[in-house]
């Protein structure tokens, strides 16, 4: 069987066929928006309304009920095929980077190995199906709302892992530890996703260089660490505060000089040291 499109304002091509469109259109649809909202809703008002009004009704053509007809004519019509026709409709899809593929409004979720791959959607009235090369890797049913995101827990835990995987093998530890808060915040204020990327880069660089610092630290074996917020200026009280703050400015250092402390014994010289 292979359906056959009609000319577009050709009368007499399809006169007919609208004829029929108008009549279900104007007879059973009209008046019901409110209780029409699923597609089951619209096939529980399909056999309703074929059942009680349209079969029942005296066609003018035939001056005969529908459903009379069919009586009569039921011993002549041919058994249906043991293979039904293939009614899905069937497209190739590109899956998007976050492992998603469009259709029909929505938005369904694919494993994450096929991120960027065209694969095959085959839908029919309540399943949506992927293929990968003939292999079936995804079945949702199908959602008739739009703007909606259908997600598996499979596929959703299986790219929590990839993920993670390719974050260790970037060394991005930082980043694997605090992207859902960024993430989170982000929603919350509505950061762009180059803010997102900077906040990200910026916590994995603090986190380096803060690990280097310690890392030589460890190697010099100072016996003991303190910073500039530990120092106490009390002591040595012969040395003025705001020369200690100028030396860990380490302006000398620039200038290619040295700081020299000088002193007798017991007057602290190893504590700015």
């Amino acid at each position: 069987m292979e359906p056959i499109a009609c000319a577009a304002r050709d009368a007499e091509s399809k006169g007919g066929v609208e004829g029929g469109v108008r009549y279900v259109k104007g007879n059973a649809l009209a008046g019901r928006n409110e209780e029409l909202t699923t597609w089951e809703d619209y096939q529980r008002l399909a056999v309703q309304w074929r059942d009680e009004v349209a079969n029942v009704h005296l066609h003018a053509a035939t001056g005969e009920r529908p459903i009379d007809r069919f009586q009569k004519e039921r011993v002549r019509l041919r058994g249906l095929p043991a293979i039904p026709f293939d009614t899905d409709e069937v497209l190739p899809v590109l899956v998007t980077p976050h492992a998603r593929i469009h259709f029909d409004g929505n938005r369904y979720s694919v494993p994450p190995a096929l991120v960027r791959k065209t694969v095959m959607l085959r839908a029919n009235a309540s399943e949506v199906r992927i293929l990968d090369q003939g292999v079936e890797v995804a079945r949702h049913p199908r959602c008739y709302e739009k703007r909606r995101l259908l997600v598996q827990d499979e596929h959703r835990l299986a790219a929590l892992k990839l993920r993670r995987r390719r974050q260790a093998e970037l060394k991005l530890h930082r980043i694997a530890e605090v992207y859902q808060e960024v993430l989170d915040e982000a929603a919350r204020k509505g950061s762009s996703m180059l803010d997102v990327l900077a906040t990200l880069i910026g916590e994995e660089i603090t986190v380096r260089r803060q690990r280097a610092l310690e890392r030589r630290l460890h190697r010099a074996r100072l016996p003991q660490c303190k910073t500039l917020a530990e120092y106490d200026f009390n002591f040595p009280k012969r040395i003025p505060k705001q020369a200690i703050l100028r030396l860990f400015d380490c302006d000398f250092v620039a200038q290619q000089g040295c700081a020299v402390f000088m002193g007798p014994t017991g007057t602290g010289k190893p504590r700015p040291a």
